[in-house]
């Protein structure tokens, strides 16, 4: 046996052996390069086509899965930002909707599947009109001083909103405190727009424009003893 390992047919056997492991090894990395794989990428963000401008989308899933196929080395430098997955809304009237997703693929890949196939779009329509501003003062002035007047640039904002959150809108307003005020004082402050039952909308709705500026004016207020007095000197000069 020892023989045999020292002999020249044994050297030769192992030769073919490791050109046989080589082989094997370079063929099946390149199968494994050549041959597609998919891939699927989840949580795409999921956007809106063709949508007339009079209308807004008030329910949709913000998201969907895409898997592509490609080979390997395509899908290296793939990004969520080159996925696209939308919905076309073309000739879509308010209500709801089921509408096919749709998607695009980098270039180099192929788009295999959309999950889920279809999705639920609530389309309403959009409304928008002018509102007055209404200023709600809280908190006192300072010690011997009092409000004495006020301005609103504007006086009036711009709203737009979906139908039925533009319907649920009652009143516009801004809360000021003037604790610890005096003399002149100028805010920048945001609008609030509110429900009948005092609740903000603004989360659903655009204001423009986004701040507006209160002008507060105080006058100190007359101490009770110079009143007196002076009523006093008032008397006197009569008499």
């Amino acid at each position: 046996m020892e023989k045999f390992f020292r002999s020249n047919n044994f050297a030769r056997i192992l030769a073919i052996l490791l050109a046989i492991i080589l082989w094997l090894f370079v063929t099946g990395d390149k199968i494994t390069r050549t041959t597609p794989a998919r891939k699927t990428w989840q949580d795409v963000p999921l956007r809106v086509e063709n949508l007339s401008p009079d209308y807004v989308v008030t329910e949709i899933p913000t998201s969907v899965n895409l898997t592509l196929e490609g080979l390997p080395e395509d899908f290296e430098d793939i990004t969520m930002q080159e996925l696209d997955a939308f919905v076309d809304l073309s000739d879509k009237e308010p209500g709801k909707h089921l509408v096919r997703v749709q998607g695009r693929s980098p270039r180099g890949v192929s788009l295999i599947s959309v999950e889920p196939e279809q999705v639920r779009v609530t389309i309403e329509e959009h409304l928008s009109d002018d509102f007055p501003v209404t200023v709600d003062f809280i908190g006192d002035p300072a010690e011997g001083w009092e409000l004495s007047d006020y301005t609103v640039e504007p006086e009036e904002v711009f709203i737009g909103a979906p139908e039925s959150t533009f319907e649920e809108i009652d009143i516009v307003n801004v809360l000021v405190d003037i604790s610890g005020m005096r003399l002149v004082d100028r805010l920048d402050v945001e609008p609030i727009v509110r429900d009948a039952e005092g609740l903000s909308l603004n989360g659903n709705v655009l204001v423009d424009p986004e701040e507006i500026t209160i002008r507060i004016e105080f006058e100190r207020v007359e101490e009770p003893e110079e009143e007196e007095e002076e009523e006093e000197d008032n008397e006197e000069e009569e008499d």
